[in-house]
């Protein structure tokens, strides 16, 4: 019997938290039984298209967020689902556009409508306040609601009932210490055994607020001297020339690596000693729980969801106080917990249990359906 196809609505799927969460739960699930497929609003390549393919999934691309023409996306929306009655079950995760798809996939017969909640809040320039108020109406049409928090949830889904799916990861994949890797891409880094390598993993947008990450390092390296800061992760390129620029304002120099988007992120925790993210705000942030899993010390903003921790060597301070996360991280302790992985699994952070609550609610809800067709 071939397996159920389960059509995810993505914005597109490049390297980001919940694209992230969304590929871990595509190659842990039991792909003899369901299979995922992809709806994107860009045409344009992503950095997972070819891992999609080639677990067996199907990528349709429309152009709504390239052109922004709503006449051409409906009708679009209205082909596609027509095309595909296959679809029993859509889970939507751009809640900025999910008034315009749950509404047509409503109409087109698609009977279970899950939405879920990566976020807890909105960025404050103008696309930020736009997607606020589209995204208000993305609980209009739904079935089912997911959130990776609590707080996503209550956020996105005001009063209505939510069901938290926490971002789970491969555990043994970021406990895993390679004491060769470390030291290979230390090497590649320029990074030397004296120095405190910490690091960042975020798309350089407002949200991850790089400004006051530069500025605390800066605060770092006058009690720190021999601190390295590594970021990664793409974005714009003019606002990434423009954290560049800021970084030589601040005299931080070649003590910043501008490292772009890596497929191999499990590597750069092996070589960091310390993890930062002084997020604006976030849901529940696939890295943090990484950077916990690997074992790192890590210091976050007191904005992000305190249910992301589960690790001992975590630490949460205020968001614009470069002097209080110097001095945190001056103190602290930079040995790795090497008990994180199982405290992970406890927690429930491990993608096999969020792959396994996300297969089973597909399932049922296919069987179910296919069930009320039958003659």
């Amino acid at each position: 019997m071939p397996p159920i196809r389960v059509l995810q609505i993505m914005p597109a799927m490049d390297a980001g938290g919940m694209e992230t969460f969304v590929m871990n739960v595509y190659r842990a699930v039991d792909r003899s039984q369901v299979q995922f497929d992809f709806l994107y609003h860009y045409d344009k390549p992503c950095f997972y298209d070819a891992e999609i393919e080639a677990l067996g999934g199907h990528i349709t691309k429309l152009t709504v967020r390239q052109d922004n023409n709503i006449p051409k996306y409906l009708h679009d929306l209205r082909a596609f689902f027509t095309a595909h009655p296959e679809y029993k079950v859509i889970h939507g995760h751009y809640s900025g556009f999910g008034m315009f798809y749950n509404a047509v996939a409503r109409r087109c017969g698609v009977p279970v409508r899950a939405g879920h909640s990566h976020n807890t809040a909105y960025e404050h320039n103008l696309v930020g306040q736009l997607d606020r108020l589209m995204s208000s109406r993305f609980d209009h049409d739904l079935t089912h609601r997911f959130a990776c928090s609590q707080r996503a949830g209550e956020m996105l889904y005001g009063k209505h009932p939510f069901t938290v799916l926490p971002n789970g990861i491969d555990t043994a994949r970021f406990a895993a210490r390679d004491p060769q890797r470390r030291a290979l891409l230390r090497g590649e880094l320029g990074v030397t055994d004296q120095e405190i390598l910490f690091g960042h993993v975020g798309r350089f947008s407002d949200q991850k607020n790089h400004p006051g990450l530069l500025k605390i390092f800066a605060a770092v390296r006058t009690r720190l001297p021999k601190a390295r800061l590594v970021l990664l992760g793409g974005g714009d390129p003019a606002y990434v020339e423009k954290m560049q620029a800021l970084a030589a304002e601040l005299g931080l120099g070649d003590s910043v690596i501008f490292a772009g988007v890596r497929s191999n992120i499990q590597s750069f925790y092996d070589a960091m000693d310390a993890f930062l993210l002084p997020s604006l705000f976030e849901g529940l942030p696939v890295v943090l729980v990484e950077a916990q899993a690997a074992g790192l010390p890590c210091f976050v903003a007191d904005t992000v969801d305190p249910g992301a921790a589960f690790a001992g060597n975590i630490h949460y301070l205020p968001l614009q106080n470069e002097a209080a996360w110097a001095d945190s991280i001056a103190a602290a302790d930079l040995t790795r917990d090497p008990n994180a992985q199982a405290k992970a699994i406890a927690a429930g952070f491990d993608v096999h249990t969020s792959a396994g609550i996300l297969q089973k609610f597909y399932l049922e809800q296919t069987q179910k359906y296919t069930k009320e067709v039958q003659p």
